[in-house]
């Protein structure tokens, strides 16, 4: 456990920037995606991009990301 008590099992602590891909939208419209085994809400980012973004939340089980300005690309269409 870290110094908030929340175990860090998925490797990730509050202000680490990590890149992700963007799989689905959730009911309330933010992007999201998973790393080492943890759901991320991701604001502003769509279904098909793979964006880089800071962890500004850890919950017991999502945690939530901002975008980094200016880091997104599309994923290339694998049926292509």
């Amino acid at each position: 456990m870290d110094a908030t008590g929340l175990s860090t099992f998925h490797g990730l602590k509050e202000g680490d920037e990590v890149e992700l891909e963007i799989t689905q939208k959730s009911r309330d419209g933010r992007g999201l995606a998973r790393l080492n085994g943890l759901l991320i809400f991701v604001s502003g980012a769509s279904p098909g991009e793979r964006v880089k973004v800071r962890i500004v939340k850890i919950g017991v089980r999502h945690a939530e990301a901002e975008l980094i300005g200016g880091h997104r690309m599309a994923i290339a269409n694998a049926s292509a």
